[in-house]
């Protein structure tokens, strides 16, 4: 097994791997989908856990990365997606670019993974235009009535502070 782990953490890890200029879109897309796997396996995988700060250093200097990263917790299924959301803040990635996904997943996701968003959201230290925070916020607002008496009505409310804060 440590085999296949180091060769898991060396193929990920190489920043050829994301510097790569492809002849074809279907062999970039190959490509993509392959280091994702690989990455989904080093932060979610249990076996990896001694690799995360390796992984989690390499995703700070590496954009490209984050971006798969985005990819990945988009198309996760729900265990797999706040392990990867975990990621982003253990890892102090600033996600700025990606608030909407992020707050689309403190509003339709479960409880365990919305919390996840949320402190992503909460670590973020890019700028967010007011227009877009406001955007945002009208789209929260609109749904927290609904969810006032639930347990993600706390999530929601916390993000319409957060997001007051940047309008």
């Amino acid at each position: 097994m440590p085999v296949k782990k180091d060769l898991l953490k060396d193929k990920f890890l190489d920043p050829k791997a994301y510097n790569t200029v492809f002849i074809n879109h279907e062999d970039e897309e190959k490509a993509k989908k392959e280091l994702m796997n690989i990455l989904v396996e080093l932060i979610c995988d249990g076996r990896h856990q001694s690799d995360k700060n390796q992984v989690y250093a390499f995703l700070k200097e590496e954009p490209k990365a984050v971006d798969l990263l985005m990819t990945a917790i988009n198309e996760a299924g729900p265990e797999n997606k706040r392990k990867l959301l975990l990621a982003c803040w253990e890892a102090d990635l600033d996600c700025t670019s990606n608030i909407a996904m992020f707050v689309g997943i403190v509003m339709k996701d479960d409880f365990p993974v919305a919390i996840e968003a949320l402190t992503c959201i909460e670590n973020m230290h890019g700028h967010i235009s007011s227009e877009k925070a406001g955007e945002l916020l009208n789209q929260v607002m609109g749904m927290y009535s609904t969810q006032i008496e639930t347990p993600k009505g706390p999530l929601l409310a916390d993000l319409i502070e957060l997001l007051r804060k940047w309008q």
